[in-house]
């Protein structure tokens, strides 16, 4: 390239000195013959030193033929001279920019392309080892606490696979403006990434896993609630990026046909999960013996438990030790398992407000006014415990022997 744009800057310097022997058509002809050829160089420039030899060109161009601008500017058409002029250095200025963004993007490329490999033997790396926790799970026969282990490890590598497949497709496509649809060259590039990656097939893996752990393995309430956190996250990462899995691989019909088939297994998995949620949550308060209505939605937590406590207040008009151990009982769920493990999953998925978390807290504490201890009471237990303790010291002073 630079050879061919030097080769043209002496062509042009030879053509400029002999000016003053042309007619008028031979200026026009001329000028117009170097423009094109000029420009088609600016376009075919691709490096720093390319661009720079065809600066000085395009310089000295505008220099000689500036000698004629007054003929020029009537002779050419639809653009005149001055117009010429501005378009070719328009045209290398987007040229110049053009190369020097290229050149930015390289350590960039670079990065990204390292970032890739070490993300794809990440998730492999987790594959095989959620692969051997499963089937672990599964013919588990030792004591209960190497099993739970068991579980809390495969939990963990579950939610660390799915958070680096979403890393790694990240990685792929932002080495491409996504403004700009890969085509060509590019286009197959990201499709030879992708499969070695392979993206769809742990995407696949994935969420097939999470459903046989959900089927094989006895969790707990918070367990569940925050399965529920991850399954959404899940899917919302695999509907922000699926679209741009399923055009890369468009070329492929029988590829493009398994982006609805992970969406079925998607919505299989949120089904799952939905169901033990809403159990688990409502298992809670059975197993403690409170009469919480049965909460099926979002929609429901709120009015369910606002409407139990309001309900426990009403009631509570005669203080009695079964009131304030109902209490009790809601206090532990609602300050150990709900407000730390349950509230941020609704919240962060549209089910509670920050208003009806403090609702709720309210009225606990409401609640708390009505049904605890009356000082009385304890002042009398108190009193009890010191006439006790008097009564034992003055019998053991009565037994001893009277001193001679």
């Amino acid at each position: 390239m630079k050879h061919s744009i030097i080769l043209l800057l002496s062509i042009f310097l030879f053509t400029f000195s002999a000016a003053q022997d042309r007619s008028n058509s031979d200026i026009k002809r001329d000028f117009e013959k170097d423009y094109k050829a000029l420009l088609k160089t600016i376009t075919n420039a691709a490096t720093m030193d390319d661009i720079a030899l065809v600066d000085s060109t395009v310089k000295a161009f505008e220099s000689e033929y500036k000698l004629h601008q007054e003929f020029l500017n009537k002779a050419l058409y639809p653009d005149n001279f001055d117009a010429s002029i501005e378009k070719l250095k328009a045209s290398f200025t987007y040229s110049e920019q053009k190369i020097k963004a290229i050149g930015e993007s390289a350590t960039r490329i670079a990065e990204l392309e390292q970032q890739v490999t070490v993300l794809t033997e990440q998730v492999n790396t987790l594959n095989g080892q959620n692969a051997s926790l499963l089937a672990q799970l599964k013919d588990a026969k030792a004591e209960r606490d190497s099993l739970l282990k068991v579980v809390a490890t495969l939990r963990t590598n579950l939610a660390k696979r799915d958070k680096a497949i979403f890393a790694l497709v990240d990685s792929l496509f932002m080495q491409y403006d996504k403004n700009i649809q890969p085509m060509g060259d590019v286009q197959k590039s990201q499709q030879a990434k992708l499969e070695r990656s392979n993206v769809l097939t742990n995407v696949k893996r994935a969420v097939a896993e999470n459903i046989e752990f959900l089927s094989t393995t006895q969790l707990s309430g918070n367990d569940i609630a925050s399965l529920y956190g991850e399954n959404r996250k899940f899917e919302s990462n695999w509907n922000g990026v699926k679209k741009l899995v399923g055009d890369a691989y468009l070329s492929n019909k029988e590829k493009a046909r398994e982006i609805p088939a992970i969406d079925t297994m998607i919505g299989e998995w949120r089904t799952k999960v939905d169901e033990l949620f809403w159990k688990s949550l409502n298992g809670m308060f059975s197993d403690a013996k409170l009469s919480v209505a049965p909460i099926t939605n979002g929609s429901e937590i709120h009015p369910a438990l606002a409407r139990f406590i309001d309900d426990q207040i009403t009631g509570s008009a005669e203080k009695s030790d079964d009131s304030y151990a109902v209490y009790q009982s809601f206090e532990k769920i609602w300050t150990e398992s709900l407000k730390p493990i349950w509230v941020p999953v609704w919240k962060e998925n549209g089910m509670i407000t920050d208003a009806q978390v403090a609702d709720i807290d309210t009225k606990v504490q409401l609640w708390y006014s009505k049904v605890k201890p009356s000082n009385w009471l304890i002042y009398t237990l108190f009193g009890l415990i010191i006439l006790a303790v008097a009564y034992i010291l003055y019998g053991k002073m009565k037994s001893k022997p009277a001193v001679a």
